[in-house]
C-alpha cells in the first residue's frame, strides 16, 4: 500500500538520501513514512517499501483474520507492528522466492473466497468502514490476501520436503516428556504431542529459510518501534 504522499520519502530513499525517510502533507502534517526497503540481490529487480500505513493494514488484516475484530478500528501497540514488520519481510521474501520458482499460484476462486470470509469476519457495514477509514481499495486487499494464500502454499510444500513426524519421533518425545505428563498414556498425549512437534518443526523450517533468504537480500529497517529509527 503506497500512498501518493510517500513519494517524496521514496525519492530520498532512492537518491541515497537519509534514513530516516517520511512524506508530509501540505499543512506540513506526517502521513506516511517508511519502514523498510528489502533490496533484492538481483540488480534488475525491483526493491519493496513498506510503509507505516502498509504495516498497520497488514496487522489489522491479520487479526481480523484470527477473529479479533476490534483491530478493524483500535490503536495498534508497537509490539505488535514489530512483529508484522517482522513476519511482512518474510513474507515478501518468500513471495519473491516463490515468484523464481513460478510457484506463486492462486486462484480467483480462492482469492474471493478469501475476501469473502474477510467480508464475513467484519458484517457487510464494517467492512466497508474498514476500506473507507484506512483508504484501503479493492484491489490492495486482494494483493495482500493472494500474497497470504501464495506464502502458506509455499511453506506448506517446504514443509512436506522437510518430511513430517514419525511415529518413532512421537514416542520418543512422549518418553522424554514423560516426568511432565504423569499419568497420562500415550494415546491419550499424542494429539496434543503432535500438534506441538509440527508446530516445532515448523518454526525451525521457515526460520531456516527465512534465514537463507534474508542473507541473500539486503534488508534495511528504517523504524524500530518503541526505540526510534536506525539503519
Amino acid at each position: 500500500m503506497l500512498r501518493l504522499a510517500a513519494v517524496l520519502a521514496i525519492a530520498l530513499i532512492a537518491v541515497g538520501g537519509p534514513s530516516r525517510a517520511w512524506s508530509v502533507n501540505e499543512t506540513g502534517r506526517l502521513v506516511d513514512r517508511i519502514v523498510a526497503v528489502i533490496t533484492p540481490a538481483d540488480a534488475h529487480a525491483s526493491r519493496t517499501l513498506i510503509t507505516l500505513s502498509d504495516l498497520e493494514l497488514e496487522a489489522r488484516v491479520a487479526l481480523i483474520s484470527r477473529g479479533a475484530v476490534l483491530a478493524a478500528e483500535a490503536e495498534l501497540p508497537a509490539d505488535t507492528l514489530a512483529a508484522t514488520l517482522e513476519w511482512s519481510i518474510a513474507e515478501h521474501l518468500i513471495l519473491a522466492e516463490a515468484e523464481t520458482l513460478a510457484v506463486a499460484v492462486a486462484e480467483t476462486t480462492e482469492l474471493e473466497a478469501a475476501v469473502a470470509g474477510f467480508r464475513e469476519r467484519l458484517g457487510q457495514t464494517a467492512f466497508e468502514r474498514f476500506l473507507a477509514r484506512w483508504e484501503v481499495e479493492p484491489g490492495e486487499l486482494l494483493r495482500l490476501l493472494r500474497r497470504r494464500i501464495v506464502v502458506d502454499r509455499y511453506l506448506a510444500s517446504r514443509l512436506r520436503l522437510g518430511g513430517g513426524i514419525s511415529e518413532r519421533e512421537l514416542r520418543d518425545a512422549y518418553e522424554a516428556r514423560k516426568g511432565e505428563l504423569g499419568s497420562v498414556t500415550f494415546a491419550d498425549a499424542r494429539e496434543a504431542l503432535l500438534a506441538k512437534m509440527e508446530m516445532e518443526r515448523r518454526e525451525e523450517i521457515v526460520g531456516a529459510l527465512v534465514r537463507d533468504l534474508r542473507g541473500r537480500t539486503q534488508v534495511r529497517i528504517l523504524h524500530s518501534f518503541g526505540s526510534g529509527a536506525k539503519g
